[in-house]
């Protein structure tokens, strides 16, 4: 769940989130995203640090991870990866209504909009 929110904190629009966009680098979190753009783009990194407190810090930690060509992916990747793992384990319970709505859970968790 986590990580979908991490995405669509920077691809939702605020409206349909029901909370304010880059509400996580606000709090001067950084998540999943960020630190993917900055693995590509070590500049990142004092922002990261400091935790998005300097004046233009959110907005161009936020310019630097639209150019990334893998952040994004990456972290979308990487929430399949724990779903996937979530299922597998899943599996290995007895069949069951209960069973197979967590499932379901899972995988609406994954591709939620919003």
């Amino acid at each position: 769940y986590q990580l979908q929110d991490d995405i669509l904190d920077f691809t939702a629009a605020a409206n349909v989130l029901g909370k304010p966009a880059l509400a996580d680098m606000d709090l001067g979190l950084s998540t999943a995203p960020i630190l993917y753009a900055a693995q590509e783009f070590p500049m990142l990194r004092p922002l990261v640090m400091r935790r998005f407190k300097e004046k233009g810090d959110k907005e161009l930690a936020l310019e630097t991870l639209y150019k990334s060509d893998t952040a994004m992916e990456k972290a979308k990747n990487l929430a399949k990866f724990h779903a996937q793992r979530a299922i597998d384990a899943l599996l290995r319970l007895p069949q069951s209504e209960s069973r197979d709505a967590l499932v379901r859970l899972t995988h609406a968790v994954i591709t939620r909009k919003k």
